[in-house]
């Protein structure tokens, strides 16, 4: 594929109680999803009971998979990459379903292994999650089986797939509705002795779910704090999580299926799946998790990008996965990854020089590298107010290693990084409170200044000392080549960081 070349690719993950299909458009280094298609087949009512796909499960599989199949050509896919989990690997009559599904349908399904499942998941938590110098946990719960793997600094070091997927719990377990506690303890106390085999220990100290139904508890949990928003990633505490776990046992379905935010399919089978992870809790520590939407998916969809000879950013950067997926949004929208290096790192040389006379610590430089790195990406939807284009960009994108608060904090100081100040019409600045506001605008005054000192687009100016006095700031440019134009520019940007250090500001 060329810089300019674009490919859309299709997924499909058949679990034990949903199909899932991704539709991405890979371009340059990155990827952007352009449909995500559910369906609950609920295969594992089915393994789970008599050990065979029915004629009647086999009929959902072939007729959804038609309509998936339309659905992926429709937005040009050419292909679609379709794997299978625990659901198909334990069907007594997997062989023959797999040939009468690809005679039916044209899609091959490769039925992957745990082993292959739990890489995949890995993936996707390495692409969501800043993983460098921390122990984590991923858990993949999904119907028939959950994946468990241990990340160590970034590396998986282990995996184990073990045989307690929700579905399966639910009906070896939770035979009444609401299940008795006598029920509950059994169901513990088999997950308890399963778990032995993963090695949990106090020294994890992040803890990651996927699967449909931990994904869905966090969604009850967003809708009770009135948090909802489009988020791949979402936290939720450990005291949610006992409460919806004390609450749902007292509860029968019908009642449980009245929570606002739950899936009505999910009502039966999000119970084990929540006991399972506070046991995870239990034995690490943690205060909470972290659930990823899609992790499969995710997983599937880098490795087929993989498979493609492409690796994306953050794969050969795993010590930085923050910055690295930086540089993935900016492909997104086709920014000038050479020009915004550059405003970074003569962002960096001003902060440095500058923090302690502006008052600035803390995170401040993590928001001042990812505004600077985005600046532009609104140039992608038309270069007019291209700065208010850019602000909605970055406040809509999944922006790894950032709380919701930095990334409104982030669109800001890159939606003034031109000549505009705030004004009592700008509501999304208003929103602010003083402190923040303060942090935006000071934050913005050294992007101007990094922004004017590459004016010519060219790299000149190859380094900066900034020296500070009791009446100005002098910045002094090292730089090979005409730097006219950075002179001229940095004269029309400094007004704003003059005025907020109460010094002149000079650049020699």
């Amino acid at each position: 594929m060329g810089a300019g070349d674009y490919l859309n690719i299709a997924v499909v993950d058949i679990g034990s109680n949903s199909l899932r299909m991704q539709i991405s458009e890979v371009k340059g280094k990155s990827y952007r999803i352009l449909e995500d298609y559910k369906e609950m087949l609920r295969l594992g009512d089915t393994i789970y009971t008599v050990g065979y796909f029915t004629p009647e499960a086999i009929d959902r599989i072939v007729e959804t998979l038609k309509g998936v199949k339309k659905l992926a050509e429709s937005r040009g896919c050419e292909t679609i990459r379709a794997i299978a989990t625990a659901a198909f690997r334990e069907a007594d009559n997997m062989g023959e379903v797999l040939i009468h599904v690809e005679d039916a349908t044209g899609i091959k399904i490769e039925v992957i292994s745990g082993e292959e499942e739990a890489r995949l998941a890995y993936l996707a938590a390495t692409a969501n999650f800043e993983l460098a110098g921390r122990k984590a946990v991923v858990a993949d719960i999904g119907g028939g089986s959950t994946e468990y793997t241990v990340i160590e600094d970034g590396k998986m070091v282990r995996s184990v797939s073990l045989p307690l997927g929700c579905n399966r719990l639910m009906r070896e377990f939770l035979l009444d509705d609401p299940p008795k506690s006598s029920q509950i303890l059994s169901m513990k106390e088999h997950i308890k002795r399963s778990q032995l085999e993963v090695g949990l220990s106090r020294d994890i100290d992040m803890v990651i779910c996927t699967g449909g139904s931990m994904n869905n508890v966090a969604v009850v949990k967003h809708y009770k704090d009135k948090l909802v928003r489009a988020s791949n990633v979402k936290y939720v505490e450990r005291i949610f999580l006992k409460k919806f776990i004390k609450d749902f046992s007292e509860k029968s379905y019908s009642q449980r299926i009245k929570t606002e935010g739950l899936e009505e399919q999910r009502g039966d089978l999000i119970l084990p799946a929540a006991i399972q992870t506070d046991m995870i809790l239990n034995e690490t520590g943690a205060s909470g998790f972290y659930t990823l939407s899609g992790g499969l998916r995710a997983g599937l969809t880098i490795d087929t990008i993989n498979r493609m000879g492409i690796e994306l950013p953050f794969q050969n950067n795993a010590e930085n996965i923050r910055y690295s997926r930086l540089i993935e949004v900016g492909n997104k929208f086709e920014f000038d990854e050479s020009g915004a290096v550059q405003v970074m790192k003569l962002a960096k040389k001003l902060y440095t020089g500058l923090a302690y006379e502006m008052g600035l610590g803390g995170r401040d430089w993590v928001l001042l590298e990812a505004a600077a790195v985005l600046r532009d990406v609104g140039k992608h939807i038309a270069y007019s107010k291209h700065h208010k284009h850019t602000y909605y960009l970055i406040k809509h994108s999944e922006l790894v290693g950032y709380s919701v608060k930095e990334v409104e904090l982030i669109a800001n100081i890159a939606r003034y990084h031109r000549k505009s100040s705030p004004k009592q019409s700008h509501e999304d600045y208003n929103m602010l409170n003083d402190t923040d506001r303060e942090r935006v605008i000071k934050l913005a005054s050294i992007l101007r200044i990094a922004i004017a000192l590459d004016r010519s687009h060219k790299g000149q100016i190859k380094n900066l000392k900034v020296d500070v006095r009791d009446s100005s700031v002098v910045i002094e440019a090292v730089s090979k080549g005409d730097i006219s134009m950075e002179i001229r520019d940095f004269g029309l940007k400094k007004e704003l960081i003059s005025k907020l250090l109460k010094k002149t500001v000079e650049l020699v």
